[in-house]
């Protein structure tokens, strides 16, 4: 028989709330589903959603920041805030995301986006 081991997890609060919830969905305790369901990738997905969603509703010629899109960007995690991103610039440059170009950097080196005339919302 194996030797059980315990390992301490620590969750963002937005991981945690996933966690809860998925506890609730299946009936299993909140161990058995930070075991089985992957929380991060759905958090990175969640938020990945709304940034593309934010970006695009932007009004034309306004630049911004993919840290401007977010109210709570200081209490994300820094890996996901950089794998936001780096995620994004990709999309934005590969013309993956109508309506939204790269817009150079600001003075602190910080990229910038904005909508495109015609494909913005007003």
């Amino acid at each position: 028989m194996a030797k059980a081991v315990i390992i301490s997890v620590t969750l963002t609060a937005e991981e945690f709330a996933l966690a809860k919830a998925l506890s609730k969905e299946h009936g299993l305790p909140l161990a058995q589903c930070v075991k089985q369901f992957p929380l991060c990738d759905k958090v990175f997905e969640t938020r990945f959603e709304t940034l593309k969603q934010r970006a695009a509703a932007r009004p034309a010629g306004q630049p911004f920041t993919v840290m401007s899109l977010f109210d709570d960007w200081n209490t994300l995690d820094r890996g996901l805030k950089l794998s936001l991103g780096r995620t994004f610039y990709h999309l934005v440059r590969g013309g993956n995301l109508p309506g939204v170009r790269p817009a150079g950097k600001n003075s602190s080196n910080i990229q910038l986006y904005e909508t495109d005339p015609k494909g913005a919302k007003k």
